[in-house]
């Protein structure tokens, strides 16, 4: 089926309503308009406790942070984002927006499955942020009578995640995609002791306060700087499979060492990452976020963690 990124049709002017339940100018956000059958949630994920109160029903959503973007949908978007919030898959994501049946929440997820696949298409045709989506969203089985109520929810789901603050579909800006951007390529080159070896198994002991997490389109991994100017990646951090043509040699040949020595391994059903079973100690830390990546990262896609206190979730 043939589908445009562009609106379906020209909008005449209308009047969006964004309503603050909670105050304050950056907490939850409720957008709707009066000819509308749809609403957009806009949530931090620091508040997501709220989710239950805001948004009913079956919805379609997208997590982002300000450059990556993962879209989903679900029968029940509270306990779905709550889940989200101890992948570490999603732990890019610093907002929910949720799009959901208004006034009365959808029947089934028919809708919600219908906008994720479509938004997701027209969010990866712009090419404004990263996608963290592993896997195509599913296409869905649309009847022609319900094709033209569908596409009319999507137009209106657009223009409200617009309104809501969500700049993955529609923006002003210039792409924030961060894959091989120039500034990668121009910054921390190989230097002379990130040729040294690499320690692998080593025991990791982060000191209080010292642990950061990964900046890089979607993938989680942790780490710490240590006190001889080295690196130490945490088990469970996630590699980017694919390897840029950019690439200094030397990391193909750490992940070969690593993949020898059984501690970096495919992750079932996802293609294009694998997994780091035990603690990595890297000569700096600029050569163990190129290493992760797979590209010409820098050392400043390691900062501090986004939420280094336990968060609770309320029932």
């Amino acid at each position: 089926m043939s589908f445009t990124t562009e609106l379906l049709s020209p909008r005449a002017p209308c009047t969006t309503k964004v309503y603050r339940p909670l105050g304050g100018i950056a907490g939850p956000r409720l957008v709707r308009d009066a000819a509308s059958r749809v609403a957009v949630c806009a949530i931090p994920l620091a508040q997501a406790a709220h989710i239950a109160a805001l948004a009913a029903g079956p919805a379609a959503y997208v997590l982002m942070s300000h450059d990556t973007a993962y879209f989903g949908e679900t029968s029940n978007a509270s306990t779905r984002i709550s889940k989200h919030l101890s992948d570490p898959t999603k732990a890019f994501a610093r907002i929910a927006y949720i799009v959901t049946g208004y006034p009365e929440p959808w029947s089934n997820k028919g809708p919600a499955i219908y906008l994720q696949y479509h938004l997701w298409e027209i969010a990866r045709t712009a090419g404004f942020v990263n996608i963290a989506n592993d896997r195509t969203p599913q296409m869905p089985v649309v009847g022609e009578d319900e094709r033209g109520e569908l596409q009319w929810l999507l137009e209106h789901a657009r223009q409200q995640l617009f309104d809501a603050g969500c700049l993955a579909l529609d923006s002003n800006f210039d792409s924030l995609c961060r894959v091989a951007s120039p500034t990668d390529l121009e910054d921390d080159p190989i230097g002379p002791h990130d040729n040294d070896p690499i320690r692998i198994d080593v025991v990791a002991t982060p000191p209080a306060g010292s642990e950061l997490e990964l900046n890089y389109v979607g993938l989680w991994a942790r780490g710490y700087p240590t006190a001889d100017g080295g690196f130490v990646v945490m088990p469970g951090a996630e590699m980017r499979t694919p390897v840029n043509g950019s690439a200094h040699e030397i990391v193909k040949t750490r992940r070969d060492e690593l993949r020898n020595q059984k501690a970096l391994v495919p992750i079932p059903g996802i293609a294009n990452r694998e997994r780091l079973l035990v603690a990595v100690w890297f000569p700096s830390p600029a050569i163990a976020a190129k290493v992760v990546t797979g590209a010409h990262a820098a050392a400043r896609v390691w900062v501090r963690r986004r939420f280094p206190q336990p968060i609770i979730i309320a029932k």
